[in-house]
């Protein structure tokens, strides 16, 4: 039995989220607020989803594996990686103890549905952010009708240290994460109750229904899938990749208007990744 090893295998456990033994969703007596984690500013969202994946695949016959071959496998530093485990093993993703790494059921869960249907993926994904600190947090900021994804993150990041980047990425996976949605002049509003992304807007062109474009993207190639190990970078060209919640396809189907507004949103990202830290 491994360190990650329940005995009672039947009970949920969820690292940084309690004791073993606790039942989801029963409150701790005294347990501490959760800590308000934040995810690595290092690598975005769609590369710790790669890790993700990674991780998923070399624990397909084994209960963990150690950093170093992580990092390896998915093509990044053992800092990096060890950066990213803090909010993955938080949101419930991943554990994380001494320098080896497990994927939870909902990781791969998540894992196993991202590359093929990463809208049934996004759906396994929900309740977890949802859980997370920052999804009540948005949620209690957003109340009052939405904010430009910068001033939300900015808002998410307060009080927190790192670079503003990390803010950002937080907004990356609560739209990733069917929690929060962006519009097209990058204004973030709350999802809908059952989580289904709303309908393309009106300017996204006339009679275009987009609905297919923002569920799934086409499957790897099988011969780039050849080209590499089995679970490596499964992210890169994966139906779920997205760059501030679109899509390859989504960003090359945008109208003049709303892509201009994309690009501000890219430009807006690369400014507070290279502002200093306060």
């Amino acid at each position: 039995m491994s360190f990650f090893s329940h005995p009672n295998s039947s009970t949920p456990w969820h690292a940084g989220r309690g004791a073993p033994g606790r039942q989801e969703g029963q409150p701790d007596a005294g347990a501490a607020p959760p800590r308000r984690t934040l995810p690595s500013g290092r690598s975005s969202p769609a590369q710790q989803i790669n890790i993700i994946l990674g991780l998923a695949f070399l624990t397909e016959h084994t209960d963990d594996v150690q950093r170093s071959r992580l990092a390896q496998h998915a093509g990044n530093s053992p800092a990096t990686v060890g950066d990213c485990m803090g909010f993955l093993s938080d949101v419930g993703l991943v554990r994380a103890a001494r320098g080896r790494y497990a994927v939870t059921d909902h990781g791969r869960a998540f894992a196993q549905l991202w590359p093929k249907d990463s809208a049934r993926a996004r759906l396994v994904l929900r309740p977890l952010l949802q859980a997370h600190w920052s999804g009540e947090a948005a949620t209690r900021l957003l109340a009052d009708g939405p904010l430009p994804q910068e001033q939300l993150a900015k808002r998410l990041r307060a009080g927190l240290p790192g670079v503003p980047l990390r803010g950002m990425y937080l907004v990356e996976w609560l739209v990733i994460g069917l929690v929060l949605v962006r519009d097209e002049q990058l204004r973030i509003h709350l999802a809908s109750p059952d989580g289904v992304p709303p309908a393309a807007a009106p300017c996204s062109g006339p009679g275009k229904d987009t609905t297919q474009e923002a569920k799934a993207e086409p499957p790897v190639p099988p011969q780039r899938q050849q080209e590499r190990e089995p679970g490596e970078d499964l992210a890169e060209g994966a139906a779920g990749t997205t760059l501030l919640g679109l899509t390859r396809q989504e960003v090359q189907a945008l109208p003049d208007a709303r892509y201009a507004a994309f690009l501000e949103g890219v430009l807006l990202s690369l400014r507070g990744a290279l502002t200093p830290p306060s």
